[in-house]
């Protein structure tokens, strides 16, 4: 953190602490890499299901090339306030009409009239739908910075 000099020890999260979070959010950034190893990065919607985090886009978008080449991701919260940061594969699992529920739950985050014309419901473009496999997370909340510092690792 900016500024920040102490030492710090950080707790460990569970990954329903880090989904929970994950889930508040309207929106992420998720980084990627190009075929050169240079890095890009994107806004996105996205939803959590079941505990896992899934979003959408269309196969032809540069974000969706960069994850065919390599599916290694970083995503995480607009916020410097309240933040989460996940390193992650993305596991292309088909079409987004082929999965109700998220399809469901995108709809019922995304409710107000300006959101639906974004959203696999009411465009065919989106064809693609990725699921986060984490491997490690981090999060804390800047008004506690100290206090709040957790980490989370797949076992």
């Amino acid at each position: 953190m900016l500024g920040h000099t102490g030492s710090v020890t950080s707790r460990e999260a569970s990954w329903a602490d880090v989904a929970d979070r994950l889930a508040a959010a309207r929106s992420y950034w998720l980084g990627t890499c190009d075929p050169g190893g240079a890095p890009h990065a994107v806004p996105v919607w996205g939803a959590v299901v079941n505990r896992d985090l899934y979003f959408f886009s269309e196969r032809r978008t540069s974000k969706a090339r960069h994850v065919t080449g390599n599916p290694q991701v970083v995503v995480h919260l607009e916020s410097a306030e309240d933040v989460v940061i996940v390193n992650g594969l993305l596991q292309d699992v088909g079409l987004p009409q082929d999965h109700p529920d998220v399809l469901h739950a995108l709809t019922a985050k995304y409710s107000s009239p300006e959101d639906a014309p974004y959203l696999p419901t009411a465009d065919p473009d989106f064809d693609v739908l990725w699921r986060l496999r984490p491997r490690r997370a981090m999060l804390w909340r800047l008004d506690d910075y100290d206090g709040s510092q957790a980490r989370w690792r797949r076992g």
